[in-house]
Parts: structure tokens; C-alpha cells; sequence
């Protein structure tokens, strides 16, 4: 089974050091930009996340966006729309799951409203499932 990852999973893999399971996957390229912005969060909102941990995971984030199939949902738009308002998801979690479905790939994500929401619709992995 091949995947697709979504920020959450990213940033969590990267924490976690499991860089390895990005070899059974792609992720889409809003991916980078949500990842980067929940390291911020983390660490500008939450302060959970200390100044160098933070420069060490944006690191590994940024040279993981050099070696991970990156894929793009144009040509999808109006089916990642319309997943969106079915679901009651945003167009930024409705991007992942049409991909998913269009493609034949298993979700990984750590969002469990997320993954609340669409099973059934596409296979769901948490990283800890992985």
C-alpha cells in the first residue's frame, strides 16, 4: 500500500525520527507550507517547542520536500471543493483526501477529527499505525 501524508504526519514522523515510512509515500505541496506553520504554532503559540528544536525540524522538513514525491491537486479543484463541503473539512484536508481516493492511496494523518470524518471514504493510517 502506498500513502500520502499529511502535515500532521509529516511533523510527527520528523519528530519522532522516522524518516524510513516517507519511502512508501507522496505528500502534496501545501504539505511544506502547513508543516512549517505547525512547527511555528508550536513554538510562537504554544510554546511547546524550543528555538533549536525548531530550526532542527525545519530543517529536516525543508530537505525532506528535496527527496519526497511531491504531487499537486490541479485538475482535482472541483472535486477537492465539493469533498470539502460534504464532509465539512477544509479545502486543506479535502486537498489530501481526494488525492487519496483519485489515486488509490492510504491517508496517513494524526488528525483524528480528520480521520473521524472521512474513514470509510479512503483507507486512514495514523503514524503510529505505520
Amino acid at each position: 500500500m502506498r500513502y500520502i501524508f499529511d502535515s500532521s504526519a509529516i511533523v510527527n514522523l520528523v519528530k519522532k525520527g522516522r524518516l524510513s515510512a516517507f519511502n512508501e509515500g507522496c505528500t502534496l505541496d501545501l504539505a511544506l507550507y502547513e508543516s512549517l506553520n505547525a512547527l511555528w504554532k508550536e513554538h510562537l503559540l504554544l510554546k511547546k517547542l524550543p528555538s533549536d528544536l525548531l530550526q532542527e525540524y525545519m530543517g529536516l522538513i525543508v530537505d525532506l520536500f528535496s527527496v519526497i514525491e511531491v504531487r499537486s491537486i490541479r485538475g482535482l479543484e472541483d472535486r477537492v471543493l465539493e469533498n470539502a463541503v460534504k464532509h465539512d473539512i477544509t479545502v486543506y484536508d479535502s486537498s489530501y483526501l481526494t488525492y487519496a481516493a483519485e489515486n488509490d492511496l492510504a491517508l496517513v494523518t494524526d488528525d483524528r477529527k480528520l480521520s473521524s470524518r472521512i474513514k470509510g471514504i479512503v483507507e486512514v493510517r495514523s503514524t503510529s499505525e505505520l
